[in-house]
């Protein structure tokens, strides 16, 4: 059997606050390198109460095999690269736009 090359691709998640200060994620796009999964979180537009995570993943590999990296990019929601996911600041961010929400 041949062995095919590897191919990875960066996949592009979106971590929300929502209800009860629950965390909701969603896959929104996969990109072909990590500068163009960059570019387009940067263009994006999401709600100060959100951020994004960034992560290679190998395209068909096995189940039992390696097809995830450890590499794992944490950007805000403006795009800025951050050192962890931050969390903490997009509940503030939210409770605020909740109260806003009510008052107006």
């Amino acid at each position: 059997m041949r062995r095919r090359k590897k191919v990875e691709v960066w996949v592009v998640m979106h971590y929300e606050i929502m209800f009860n200060d629950h965390i909701d994620c969603l896959q929104f796009h996969v990109s072909s390198s990590l500068r163009a999964a960059e570019k387009y979180v940067a263009e994006a537009g999401v709600m100060a109460h959100s951020w994004w995570q960034v992560h290679p993943h190998v395209v068909d590999a096995e189940p039992t095999g390696d097809f995830e990296g450890e590499e794992v990019h944490y950007y805000s929601h403006t795009g800025k690269r951050l050192t962890r996911a931050p969390v903490r600041h997009a509940i503030r961010y939210y409770r605020r736009f909740i109260a806003k929400t009510k008052k107006g």
